[in-house]
């Protein structure tokens, strides 16, 4: 007896189990990660390590206290792991054995602690935490429970919420976070035997991952405590001794993001970039001699952007580490994202070769390294959300450094390998049970002869069917610098199920096909990005007879909210659109986006008041009065990135043009909503887009 599988629902994005960060034991027969899922009840996630016998296969859930226990860290021996968790008195270290038992609390922090890394003794774990300028870091009253801790954070952070503010930084706010006191990152380490907290660093300025050099008398840390910091938006290494004391610079010459010390302490490996193309810079790999001062540009004619550059809406941005050493020191593994797919790449120290260890057609966007043969991963692909797998490396294949617009690397399927490959985690086995509509990416020639790539995923019903064909909804991504690519995405499932088709395409500005492409759209928004979208649509109308070119509408969000009200005044096309999170006035946006002055000066190419009609220029309001095409402005009230106001500009301008248009407010709520936000308004945001687009669909 068979039975029909089911569609996919909206509430149905919270109950996948997320797995991320893996981590191996030094012996290599453990490996602990997160899992992140939905909590209906509290209206918020539940985030708990989970850890698995290599040899067996053996499962077991480690931490059930608390509602997020995070960033495992193994001692050096494997007999203890060190995470973060919320089960008592907020955010604060913990410590488990690794072979069972309780765990115990290692800090009193005021204030959450990030980037935990061991001391290779075992004795310290290092960390970063937010102190107030000019003071130290804060920790609890000896006389304060854990109940009075979280008391005392509440009020305290209740009291700056309530009071006046005053601000003498540019930046002084962020999305997630809101309005930003004077507070500044500082590293810290944390006796293990006391829960002694010192701080290492001070003065008003961040500091960024800490790295430790393998004998544990140095700290290596990516900082900017240059003159004019909040205008060189650039972060300089540094090291320090690892029992404190003076910060020496140790190279000025990349914009460092992350660090990691060969297993003879005499190189380092950086990741940075030297801003040659502004924001839209290729993450890349450097390799810096401490005996000689001297740094190699490893990726200089490597054409892709290290690290993960993908999309999903299933998870927040994840953690990437950075660049992992072997332990013979001859070679180091990091990820990169090219043309949809981001894989394990292995450098060879010496010849500066790259070889591809662990890829396919899916995205790797976690991974762990045992420094031998032997890597953990997880992975996203069409038909899933996030597996965890282990694999042995024995398998290459070269990377060829080339690249050319007109001419991609892959047009064809590429399998995933190694074939070593082994699946850890059993989670999600009820998808099995659900239909997952297909996708299918093809590549077309946009202007100017390049080859760009897109995806269309088909309807897994025929309820929306007119003479044959399927409606379409054309996705426009965020960033402008990532990318679509073979990764799931429940909110086009959901859209699928409704038996709509869904295209989405990577124009010019996306990651993943040489810098050139990534940097082109900047200076430029709105121009040939803006037909490359259209020309997507136009392939995969040509390719896919089956989808009807009359009944198209389009939604996108961050500059995919850009683009959505940039073609609504260019072009009446599409029966419904829906913008979100979008930007409509870069001359406003400038002064009121927690990234306004850097990002409009990189990527729009001019700042106010000296550059007024380029920016204008460039602004979908500009051209509001051109808007025939019935309009959903979806926006969340705490967006500090794109703010409300420019949904609220663009909507009163339209309201009072007689144009059909609606503005729905998404409060408690910021930028990230569609993949961190409460589950009750990441529903009702899903709902509210399909519902305006199928209300509108043309009989």
């Amino acid at each position: 007896m068979s039975f029909a599988k089911k569609a996919l629902d909206v509430t149905d994005m919270v109950r996948f189990e997320l797995p991320a960060n893996p981590k191996i034991s030094p012996d290599g027969l453990t490996v602990v990660y997160e899992v992140t899922t939905g909590d209906l009840a509290a209206d918020g996630y539940v985030r708990h390590l989970h850890a698995v016998h290599v040899e067996s296969g053996e499962i077991k859930q480690w931490t059930h206290v608390g509602t997020q226990n995070a960033s495992p860290v193994f001692d050096p021996l494997g007999k203890n792991i060190a995470f973060l968790s919320n089960r008592e008195g907020g955010s604060q270290v913990w410590l488990m054995p690794r072979m069972g038992g309780e765990a115990r609390r290692l800090t009193r922090l005021c204030r959450p602690v990030s980037n935990l890394l061991f001391h290779p003794s075992g004795k310290w774990i290092y960390g970063t935490v937010a102190v107030p300028e000019g003071k130290t870091v804060e920790q609890w009253e000896d006389d304060w429970s854990a109940a009075d801790a979280v008391k005392k954070i509440e009020d305290r952070d209740k009291a700056w919420m309530d009071g006046p503010k005053r601000f003498r930084r540019l930046y002084y706010k962020a999305d997630g976070a809101g309005l930003l006191p004077d507070v500044y990152r500082q590293l810290v380490r944390i006796h293990v035997e006391t829960g002694a907290v010192e701080q290492l660093t001070d003065g008003p300025y961040h500091v960024g991952e800490p790295a430790m050099s393998p004998d544990g008398e140095t700290i290596y840390i990516p900082s900017n405590r240059r003159q004019h910091a909040e205008l060189e938006l650039w972060s300089d290494l540094y090291r320090l001794p690892a029992a404190g004391g003076e910060l020496t610079l140790v190279t000025n010459e990349v914009d460092v993001s992350q660090v990691s010390v060969s297993p003879d302490g005499k190189h380092l490996a950086l990741f940075g970039d030297q801003k040659k193309f502004g924001n839209a810079s290729h993450l890349q790999l450097y390799l810096y001699n401490l005996e000689s001062s001297s740094l190699i540009h490893v990726t200089e004619h490597f054409p892709d952007t290290l690290g993960n550059a993908g999309m999903s809406d299933m998870r927040a941005h994840e953690h990437t580490p950075g660049p992992l050493w072997s332990k013979d020191g001859q070679s180091l593994l990091v990820l990169a994202t090219r043309e949809g797919r981001t894989e394990i790449i292995r450098w060879q120290v010496s010849t500066h070769r790259p070889e591809r260890v662990a890829g396919g057609d899916r995205e790797i966007y976690g991974f762990d390294y045992d420094g031998k043969d032997t890597a953990v991963y997880c992975y996203t692909d069409f038909g899933q959300p996030g597996r965890l797998a282990m694999a042995v490396l024995s398998q290459s294949v070269e990377v060829f450094p080339e690249r050319a617009l007109k001419e991609p690397m892959h047009e064809h399927p590429c399998p995933p390998f190694p074939t070593t490959e082994r699946r850890l985690d059993m989670h999600n086995e009820w998808l099995e049970d659900h239909q997952v509509a297909n996708v299918e990416p093809f590549w077309y020639t946009s202007i100017d002869g390049w080859r760009m790539q897109g995806f269309v995923m088909l309807p897994t019903t025929q309820s929306k069917l007119k003479s044959g064909k399927v409606p379409v909804v054309l996705e426009v991504h965020g960033g402008p610098h990532l990318g679509y690519g073979y990764s799931f995405f429940h909110e086009f499932q959901y859209i699928a199920a409704q038996g709509y088709a869904v295209v989405f395409v990577n124009p010019r500005g996306s990651v993943g096909y040489g810098q050139e492409f990534a940097h082109s759209v900047c200076g430029e928004y709105g121009q040939k990005d803006s037909l490359d979208v259209l020309a997507g649509l136009d392939a995969a109308l040509e390719k896919y007879r089956q989808l009807d070119e009359q009944r198209v509408a389009v939604t996108g969000g961050s500059y995919g909210g850009f683009m959505t009200n940039w073609l609504v005044g260019h072009t009446d096309r599409f029966f419904a659109a829906v913008s979100q999170r979008s930007i409509s006035n870069f001359v406003s946006f400038y002064g009121v986006s927690d990234i306004g002055p850097f990002f409009t000066e990189l990527e729009i190419g001019g700042a106010v008041p000296a550059d007024f009609e380029k920016l204008w220029k460039q602004s979908p309001l500009a051209y509001a009065e051109a808007v025939r095409t019935p309009l959903l402005l979806l926006h969340s009230e705490q967006d500090y990135r794109c703010p409300i106001e420019q949904a609220e500009q663009f909507y009163s301008v339209l309201k009072r043009l007689s144009r059909d248009v609606e503005l729905l407010r998404i409060p408690n709520a910021n930028h990230d909503l569609s993949r961190s936000g409460k589950p009750s308004l990441r529903f009702a945001r899903l709902k509210a887009l399909f519902e305006f687009i199928d209300a509108r669909l043309p009989d």
